[in-house]
């Protein structure tokens, strides 16, 4: 079999010699051919396109965080390539939510033997694409304010902490689903695509494999709850008391009462007013334990 390894070299814990001395190491052990391509932030998403249709990997697997899922999803959205996941980030959320070993050289083991696989939806989030989770207000506040200050790790997230929710204002929001239309007011308004964050707080009873997503409201944030909850990338404000007005559906149009901030998979994309989200189903088979 071939293995297409996306390596990002700037997650949270890699060492690029040794992930990728033990990628060799694992392949030659079971006698599979691989390549490694090495993102840089430039150009990445044409390059591995290329790569992908050049080498025709039997298998893609993304080293890194959600961010780098991310890459390689929306790189290769369309062709249903089968996709693994080596959790090398400072937050590992679909990983974690789906019970993916968190040591990278159990998770390269899980590959290399052929493991069960499930259909992994994505989300459309206006021109965005979603593997984990996004979300408006306080926590893309903070994420916006973390990647501005060039800070790294949970240290750098909480320095972040109060001010960000000091500053956020709540929100009201109407949500139109194809059965209803909620009008809603919070701090904070999540589209989730997999059931649970980083730190196994489950926020609904939904799936990466149902054709639908979550959309789940928090109405209110304070400073114990967020401490509560652990510091970790995407998940900072997040407590299983924290969750109201949870709705499950396939496409979405979601407006605010004012331009607010936005984050997709721990990535700051903007301010928006209007949300438009659908479910992409089964767009990859992805290899799980």
């Amino acid at each position: 079999m071939r293995f297409l390894y996306i390596l990002n070299p700037s997650s949270g814990r890699t060492n690029n010699d040794d992930t990728a001395n033990t990628i060799q190491g694992i392949m030659e052990q079971y006698g599979h051919d691989h390549r490694i391509f090495h993102t840089t932030g430039e150009n990445d998403s044409q390059l591995i396109q290329t790569e992908y249709q050049e080498y025709s990997p039997d298998c893609v697997i993304a080293c890194g965080g959600d961010g780098t899922i991310q890459l390689v999803a929306r790189s290769l959205v369309g062709t249903h390539a089968k996709l693994g996941i080596v959790p090398l980030g400072s937050a590992n959320g679909l990983a974690t939510a789906l019970n993916i070993p968190d040591k990278t050289e159990a998770a390269l083991e899980l590959i290399a033997t052929e493991p069960n696989t499930i259909d992994l939806d994505l989300i459309k989030i206006n021109d965005h694409i979603c593997i984990h989770l996004s979300d408006i207000g306080t926590n893309a506040l903070l994420v916006k304010s973390y990647e501005e200050s060039g800070d790294k790790g949970m240290i750098g997230y909480a320095k972040h902490l109060m001010s960000s929710i000091r500053e956020s204002e709540q929100l009201k929001y109407t949500i139109t689903t194809d059965t209803e239309t909620v009008h809603a007011t919070g701090y904070m308004l999540m589209i989730a695509n997999a059931n649970q964050y980083g730190t196994w707080v489950k926020i609904s009873d939904g799936s990466v494999s149902d054709g639908k997503f979550e959309i789940c409201n928090v109405k209110e944030i304070t400073l114990p709850e967020a401490v509560k909850a652990s510091l970790t990338a995407l998940n900072i404000f997040v407590d299983k008391d924290m969750f109201s007005d949870v709705i499950s559906c396939a496409e979405v149009e979601i407006k605010i009462d004012r331009a607010v901030h936005l984050q997709i998979d721990g990535e700051y994309i903007g301010e928006v007013n209007r949300i438009h989200a659908k479910i992409l189903p089964a767009a990859f088979k992805l290899m799980v334990p």
